[in-house]
């Protein structure tokens, strides 16, 4: 059984769900932008956001922090972040645009790395390349190429990760504005992990809901 929602629904699902794991809103919103330009693309996003906020759920932001001082980069817990990660790719998009390489350690889920630069491909109008074991994907503003082994580009981690640009590619896939079907199970443990984010009801809560009494409007 899945869930069909639309890609806006999707994107304010793991938005909300990478805030209750302790993302920052900044972040958060770059998770429910990754998740939601995969799923354009009828890749599973959602479900592999999903499955790297529950990895990161319960542990140290700090440990996933790419040290960009490095190179490649590494996290001082050994495991990149890619939504982390991705962001720190993307504040240093003009540099990819120029032709720097970069090169990245240990990263889980490279594919949501490879969302968020999309995005930045798009701001640009360029192609960014980024490979990892067996598979390269090529993203654009509008755009997509994979090529290599379906297993590699769903991986869970990779040891090494490169992103350049790449004015040579092609793209073979665009995105739709369809609806995205969701696995139910997963859907219903985004749903409950996206709640945590709502305030519980209190008195306190109760009486500062409204126009109040200072509404002069």
């Amino acid at each position: 059984m899945t869930y069909r929602l639309t890609l806006s629904e999707t994107e304010t699902s793991l938005r909300k769900a990478a805030r209750a794991v302790g993302l920052d809103w900044g972040l958060a919103e770059e998770a429910g932008k990754a998740a939601r330009w995969l799923a354009a693309f009828g890749l599973p996003g959602p479900a592999i956001m999903f499955a790297h906020l529950e990895r990161l759920r319960g542990a140290d932001y700090n440990e996933f922090v790419p040290d960009c001082g490095r190179e490649p980069w590494q996290a001082a817990g050994g495991l990149l972040c890619p939504v982390i990660t991705g962001a720190a790719l993307a504040d240093r998009s003009a540099q990819l645009v120029a032709g720097k390489q970069f090169e990245l350690g240990r990263t889980a889920y490279p594919l949501l790395l490879v969302a968020i630069l999309g995005q930045a491909a798009r701001h640009h109008d360029v192609a960014f390349a980024t490979a990892w074991a067996g598979v390269q994907v090529d993203c654009f503003g509008d755009g997509l190429c994979i090529q290599g082994a379906h297993d590699d580009l769903l991986c869970a981690e990779t040891d090494a990760v490169h992103c350049r640009r790449n004015d040579s590619a092609v793209a073979e896939m665009r995105p739709s504005t369809r609806a995205c079907e969701i696995d139910a199970a997963i859907f219903r443990r985004i749903d409950a992990l996206a709640f945590e984010t709502y305030v519980p009801a209190s008195e306190a809560s109760r009486a500062g809901a409204g126009a109040g009494l200072t509404d002069n409007d």
